[in-house]
């Protein structure tokens, strides 16, 4: 029903005569507005987890007869009026009532008894019942005819297979298929119970902590494409996704943290053995100190889990336990800050993650001058050069780090070759290893045949040769799949090439 009615509150003055029939109007004013916010907020159906939750169960009594027991609860029917049972119910099931197969319901619908009736001997007029008691009439049938004013508890799908009547009735066994004579809850309406609710705070605390998880899980994926990390991502974005559609009330938060633990706990481990399936590439991610707090992190997220007791404070705790873990991933996985007039000094392997000018690159390609692999699949060649040379060599970095390297060497022309694994219109950053011993000079690089850029080898430095050189191709400026890039030199001038990274942005 849309239907509104219309309300009016007692307004009492000096004078005015209150009869039954002006106290009555009060009491209804009370309980349609009841009924309205029952319709409103609680919906129709039973209300979950109150007393007995009005549950029905068949049982047998010690004559034989088949009951149905209708246990204590609450409900609302569709005009909200409150149905109370506060006491349990039985039903005896009469199998003669009934042709087969058909199906019966048990159902509940609101009812009102007056009691304690006030006798006046002296005057008749003045008495009558003193209370309405809000109840309930339960009983079963074969159709529901008020299904407004009608909230079904269960029903049986009865059959006679043997034509010998119904001689026993099941509870339920199998939820989704009850079968034949047996209880069926399948049907039966639930109503909303308010429960208590979740701060705008914590809800953006949590809001927050979810796109902190799904961005480093999803960075971290680019990085290694480890399951963990996308399972990690998929939690993630499902919770956020709850808080801000559905909304969660307080006793939900806890179920949308529990999983942070088992995703923690999963990434963690699963890098662990990916680390010790590629000893090779000598990863070294268990040794940092930055995994090893993720790790103390995930164990106490567990603890503080195990010990909830439902309070503000430990929602907090256990909310800082996974974003140290989060942290703590970042920082063993894709985290390096570099910035551009320190990018030249780095003598340690460059990281497959990179931060640099405030943005996240991963690398996505080398050119090994050391490697004939590398060097046919890159299409290194010289174009109008005298004397193209290799060698290995071992120079300083600055830092005094000494680092060995196969090196080419060429006078004039150009050195070409073709970037591998890239994406079209990223953000691209090439950083070139470079002999300074005889610098201050300028090599011109083309992409793709059209677009130059300058690379400045500034400095000479005799005794700690090695520098890093980077260039950076904005956005949109790479149009194929595997760009030529060449390193041109003039006709008569010097230049040379160590290891070459090609990073993207994330």
């Amino acid at each position: 029903m849309n239907e509104l009615i219309e309300f009016k509150r007692a307004n009492f003055f000096p004078g005015l005569q209150v009869g039954p029939n002006y106290w009555n109007k009060i009491e209804d004013y009370h309980f349609e507005k009841e009924k309205l916010y029952n319709k409103l907020f609680h919906g129709f159906g039973i209300v979950p987890g109150f007393l007995d939750s009005l549950h029905v169960q068949a049982e047998k009594t010690k004559g034989g007869l088949i009951t149905f027991i209708v246990g204590r609860g609450l409900c609302f029917d569709g005009l909200g009026n409150p149905l109370f049972l506060d006491k349990p119910e039985v039903l005896v099931f009469d199998s003669k009532k009934y042709t087969y197969p058909t199906t019966i319901h048990i159902v509940i619908k609101y009812d009102e008894v007056l009691q304690d009736f006030f006798q006046n001997s002296d005057n008749i007029d003045l008495q009558g019942y003193q209370y309405k008691k809000e109840t309930a009439k339960v009983e079963i049938v074969t159709e529901i005819t008020e299904p407004e004013l009608t909230v079904e508890l269960a029903r049986v799908h009865l059959e006679d297979e043997e034509g010998t009547g119904i001689g026993n009735i099941k509870n339920c066994d199998e939820f989704c298929n009850p079968g034949s004579n047996a209880l069926d809850y399948r049907f039966v309406p639930w109503a909303v119970r308010t429960k208590k609710g979740v701060s705008i705070y914590l809800e953006k605390l949590m809001i927050e902590l979810f796109e902190l998880t799904c961005g480093v899980s999803n960075s971290c994926y680019e990085l290694l494409q480890l399951n963990a990390f996308r399972n990690m991502h998929t939690v993630a974005t499902t919770s956020k996704m709850i808080i801000q559609t559905a909304g969660v009330y307080f006793e939900d938060v806890i179920h949308l943290l529990k999983p942070l633990f088992d995703i923690d706990h999963e990434v963690l481990f699963e890098l662990a053995d990916f680390e010790r399936n590629n000893e090779e590439k000598n990863y070294k991610f268990t040794t940092k100190e930055a995994y090893e707090n993720a790790r103390a992190a995930m164990y106490e997220l567990g603890d503080l889990l195990k010990k909830y007791s439902g309070k503000y404070e430990e929602i907090d705790a256990i909310l800082k336990a996974h974003k140290n873990v989060i942290e703590g991933l970042k920082n063993t996985v894709i985290e390096k800050e570099v910035h551009s007039a320190d990018i030249q000094f780095i003598s340690c392997d460059f990281p497959r993650v990179l931060l640099f000018e405030d943005e996240k690159y991963t690398l996505v390609d080398t050119v090994n001058m050391g490697s004939q692999e590398s060097i046919e699949a890159h299409r290194v060649t010289f174009a109008e050069s005298q004397h193209p040379s290799t060698a290995k060599d071992s120079f300083y970095y600055p830092d005094g780090v000494m680092v060995y390297d196969t090196i080419k060497r060429w006078i004039g022309g150009s050195m070409k070759l073709h970037l591998k694994n890239v994406i079209k219109g990223r953000k691209t950053l090439i950083i070139r290893r470079t002999d300074i011993y005889q610098g201050n000079y300028s090599v011109e690089v083309i992409l793709q045949g059209k677009n130059k850029f300058t690379m400045n080898i500034d400095g000479q430095d005799s005794k700690n040769r090695w520098r890093n050189i980077f260039l950076k191709i904005n956005e949109g400026e790479i149009t194929e799949y595997t760009p030529e890039i060449a390193f041109n030199i003039g006709e008569k001038g010097r230049d040379n090439s160590g290891t070459i990274w090609i990073y993207q942005v994330l």
